[in-house]
């Protein structure tokens, strides 16, 4: 292709539908290909988290601002630019700023408004539609929201149901194993020599991989330094029905069933991990799990390495802010800022020494220690 990507982007920036003189024929013939274009451009990985995770939690957040009766107002407000505690004002209801930011976040990142700045917000033409009582736009919302909890007839938590029914726990470790293999390896942009350079402690683990699920990332760090690593010196975590479909060359690997919402008992390790396991609980159940670590921590010694995902001020992709959004409908949890990351850590006795960004904007490596916060985070 002759022309640069740069350059095809600014075009898609100006096309309209206005550029079509009421053609529907072309628009619709250029809406097709512009869909096959993204199809062609999309890894099959990106296709199916769109299809499953997004499109219920962006129909759930707009049925929100539906039935609070924001754009409604929004509209008959002028539909200019709002700050996030005017946005709240338009609600019919009392809502927390700190839900309605978690869904404007995800509608921005969508494009079904505009975010100006932080905590900034400008209405769409598709938004400004939702709110025209004669449009009847709404309605087509409401007939495509599906909650989690009509799919659920047990009527218990996640968790519950994945311990309790096999084919789930198969089907959700496969769908995280699936998930972590197309994401961008931790190893990839943690530099894993930091955990080995400094004198290591025979007597006890370098890397405890808490909640590994079937043991991707421990099976990551040790093929980097299997010259370096003796045996046993590798522990996977995870509860039972999770260890039982993992695939870990078991002679290197201690393969370990825990419940990280009880006190620790590997102590003294080098490192502590835990990939995509602190965005599934709320912060008070993430202090019991971090104070539980911390406990079992070396002071000056021993790192946490948290893997997860790293909310930007502005700009939040549509999977960091749909992931954000799923996690609040599916197990009242969250993804966070660097702020809060920082304020959860500091609440457990943490400091963060650094923060490793995913070139994909997806996660990011939280290196932390034991220790009073300092000044900020270095990064890169």
């Amino acid at each position: 292709m002759k022309v640069s990507g740069t350059n095809i982007a600014e075009m898609l920036r100006q096309a309209s539908a206005s550029d079509f003189d009421e053609d529907e024929s072309t628009r619709l013939a250029t809406i097709k290909e512009a869909q096959r274009l993204i199809n062609r451009l999309q890894h099959p990985t990106e296709r199916c988290w769109e299809l499953a995770f997004e499109n219920w939690v962006i129909l759930g957040a707009l049925q929100t601002f539906i039935d609070l009766g924001i754009f409604e107002r929004w509209r008959d407000a002028g539909g200019g630019l709002v700050s996030l505690e005017n946005l709240c004002g338009l609600a019919k209801a009392d809502i927390d700023p700190k839900l309605l930011v978690r869904l404007c976040r995800l509608l921005a990142a969508k494009d079904l408004i505009e975010e100006v700045a932080e905590e900034q917000y400008k209405p769409t033409t598709f938004s400004l539609a939702l709110g025209d009582e004669d449009s009847l736009q709404a309605g087509w919302i409401q007939f495509g929201e599906i909650p989690y909890r009509l799919g659920c007839p047990e009527n218990i938590g996640f968790w519950a149901r994945c311990s309790s029914t096999p084919e789930l726990q198969a089907s959700f470790s496969a769908m995280m194993e699936n998930w972590t293999r197309y994401k961008t390896h931790w190893t990839e942009y943690f530099d894993t020599s930091v955990l080995l350079s400094c004198d290591i402690d025979t007597s006890a683990p370098i890397l405890v991989d808490v909640g590994g699920n079937r043991g991707h990332d421990i099976s990551l760090f040790r093929s980097r330094h299997h010259a370096v690593i003796p045996a046993g010196s590798l522990v996977l975590q995870d509860r039972p029905e999770a260890l039982a479909l993992a695939e870990v060359d078991r002679d290197k690997i201690r393969v370990m069933p825990h419940d990280f919402l009880t006190p620790q008992l590997v102590r003294n390790a080098r490192a502590y991990m835990f990939h995509a396991v602190f965005h599934d609980w709320t912060d008070e159940m993430s202090l019991v799990i971090l104070k539980h670590t911390a406990a079992a921590m070396k002071p000056g010694y021993s790192r946490l390495l948290i893997v997860d995902v790293v909310l930007p001020p502005t700009g939040a992709s549509a999977f960091q802010a749909g992931m954000d959004v799923t996690m609040m409908g599916l197990l009242s949890a969250k993804e966070r800022t660097q702020r809060m990351w920082e304020e959860l850590l500091s609440g457990a006795g943490f400091r963060i020494l650094k923060i490793w960004r995913d070139p994909k904007r997806y996660e990011s490596v939280i290196e932390a220690e034991l220790g009073a916060p300092e000044e900020g985070a270095r990064q890169i």
